[in-house]
């Protein structure tokens, strides 16, 4: 996912850093005004981790006492000539590029999750030392950063010699995030996304104005805990083939989700969007979502936890060189929702027309069946497996009954209305992980290809 974009993110960089000669140096590469503050960021960081490494050697022989203030004069001189002279050569400049533009993306569309696996890399304790030069990578969202350090001073003087482990981590971020997000307007909520805007507006001409791709807020609403919008998105997502938001839309749908929540304490289950009156005193952000995971309305839900074993993971013991520093979750393959084979659909549904005749049956009979053909490619064994036993309590003939009803609609929308109608008379939780998936199968025959 958003391979071209981030194919973009490297051409522009190859342009303006590479040069003819065997190195280029670190001074060049942050006097280069036309590369983004982020990536300049990345590259001082790269450096910074460099001299880290150098420290640990020098003091890694007992043979000399170089705790000594002698030598921690010379050697912060050392660190400080190390830093201004360093230099990539062609190979490293490559790599450190490419580990760049993905770990922005990746951060930018997933903060929560980068942290962790950028930080950690799979190991499941770190140095508050090191955790504190791996965060200076980052330069987007830095009330995230800028929370976790505050929270390091406060820790005392043996900071840097402290163990810290990945799940104290993940806790201290997660309780920044919820204590910023909690008392956001819902104006103020979506400037959160300010650098993703900016980000795809510059790599990606060929979006609408002002428009991201939605996948990319689906995985960053998801990251943040905050399902019952990111479900509406993904709703309009395959059912309205909504594939690009504005500030504007996404103010509408959270606009909606809060007023669903104070007005009923639970998002409306509807698959269209609901504008429900204003209520006299509008929740926050934070508040409407604290109060939707209170009463367990994502339970059924796609838990992050529940995605990430199915992606690439880093193994523990990888050296640190920045090319092994990568997310484990990597947006390029990354995808919205529940299922990781997922992609958008990326035309507007059609029905497929019928001509009118005596031959109306027949061509009706070959369309059943072509669309029955593309549902069994779209729905793996494994999965069909889940579905006829989770929504259709293991009842095969039921399964293929509905299916075929729903595959006999005329357009989409008249297939959408029976799934609902299905999932409403027989208690069905619409946003659970298979029906999502089942309904995600059944969009994708109506779109013509």
């Amino acid at each position: 996912m958003f391979e071209k974009e981030l194919e973009r993110v490297r051409k522009h960089l190859r342009q303006h850093l590479a040069t003819p000669q065997p190195y280029v140096s670190l001074q060049s590469v942050m006097s280069a005004e036309a590369v983004h503050p982020a990536f300049r960021t990345f590259f001082q960081a790269e450096v910074a981790w460099w001299v880290h490494e150098e420290q640990a050697i020098r003091t890694s022989n007992p043979r000399f006492e170089t705790g000594h203030q002698e030598f921690r004069d010379l050697f912060r001189e050392l660190d400080g000539l190390y830093a201004r002279h360093a230099r990539f050569d062609h190979e490293e400049l490559n790599a450190t590029i490419d580990a760049a533009a993905k770990t922005r993306l990746n951060y930018l569309c997933r903060p929560r999750t980068t942290l962790k696996w950028f930080v950690f890399r799979g190991e499941p304790t770190k140095p508050l030392q090191e955790i504190l030069l791996r965060l200076n990578y980052l330069y987007d969202h830095r009330y995230l950063i800028n929370g976790f350090e505050q929270w390091a001073r406060t820790r005392g003087s043996d900071t840097p010699f402290e163990i810290l482990s990945v799940i104290e981590f993940e806790r201290i971020v997660e309780k920044i995030d919820n204590d910023a997000i909690l008392d956001l307007s819902q104006g103020e909520f979506v400037r959160l996304l300010e650098p993703m805007y900016e980000f795809f507006a510059t790599y990606n001409p060929d979006l609408p104005v002002e428009a991201v791709p939605t996948e990319a807020v689906i995985i960053y609403l998801d990251d943040k805990g905050a399902v019952p919008i990111s479900q509406s998105l993904e709703r309009l997502l395959y059912r309205e083939d909504l594939r690009f938001l504005t500030r504007s839309k996404l103010l509408e749908v959270i606009d909606d989700v809060i007023a669903s929540i104070d007005s009923t304490g639970m998002p409306t289950a509807s698959y269209e969007t609901v504008t429900l009156p204003e209520p006299a005193h509008p929740m926050m952000v934070g508040e409407a979502l604290s109060l939707a995971a209170d009463v367990g309305l994502d339970e059924e839900g796609p838990a992050l936890e529940e995605i990430v074993p199915t992606r690439p993971t880093v193994e523990a013991g990888v050296d640190t060189t920045v090319t092994k520093a990568m997310p484990p979750v990597d947006i390029v393959e990354a995808t919205p929702g529940t299922d990781p084979e997922y992609s958008a659909p990326s035309v507007v549904d059609q029905p497929v027309p019928i001509e009118e005749g005596p031959s109306q049956d027949v061509q009706f009979e070959q369309l059943l069946n072509m669309r029955r053909d593309r549902f069994a490619t779209l729905l793996d064994e494994r999965t069909q497996g889940k579905v006829i036993k989770k929504l259709f309590g293991g009842n095969t003939s039921i399964y293929s009954s509905v299916v075929d009803a729903v595959l006999e609609s005329d357009h989409w929308k008249e297939a959408a209305g029976k799934i609902d109608r299905f999932f409403a008379e027989h208690r069905i939780e619409p946003n659970s992980a298979v029906a999502m998936e089942f309904c995600q199968a059944l969009h994708r025959v109506f779109i013509v290809s």
